[in-house]
């Protein structure tokens, strides 16, 4: 169930990121999230959440996607208000693409951590 989840969350996401990257007309594979690093990385999540045994890694998928969320929004947030700018759609890419790059690099390592 929660592979399931986790693979439509990734097509949302990776789908969200693509339709942003064609609004500022830049190359789709000049950019890190396209790399096979992140198909790999997707893999293996995958495979991680079927392989849990401990209880409870639902919640846990829940938790680190909400809480990566809010940090990004409040970085984006204080980030802004301090350099006194509104943010532009190249800013908006920009922190998406590393949440992305976070997202799908830490969340394979939390599982591992969690299988241990």
């Amino acid at each position: 169930m929660a592979s399931l989840l986790f693979c439509i969350v990734s097509y949302g996401l990776l789908s969200t990121w693509l339709y942003l990257v064609h609004s500022i007309n830049e190359k789709v594979e000049s950019t890190l999230p396209s790399s096979l690093l992140i198909r790999v990385l997707i893999i293996i999540t995958a495979l991680s959440f079927i392989i849990q045994k401990k209880p409870g890694v639902f919640k846990n998928f829940i938790a680190i996607t909400f809480g990566l969320v809010l940090v990004f929004i409040h970085t984006i947030i204080v980030l802004h208000l301090l350099l006194n700018t509104f943010p532009d759609i190249y800013d908006f890419v920009f922190y998406y693409e590393f949440f992305l790059m976070v997202f799908f690099c830490g969340l394979p390592l939390c599982l591992c951590i969690r299988m241990v």
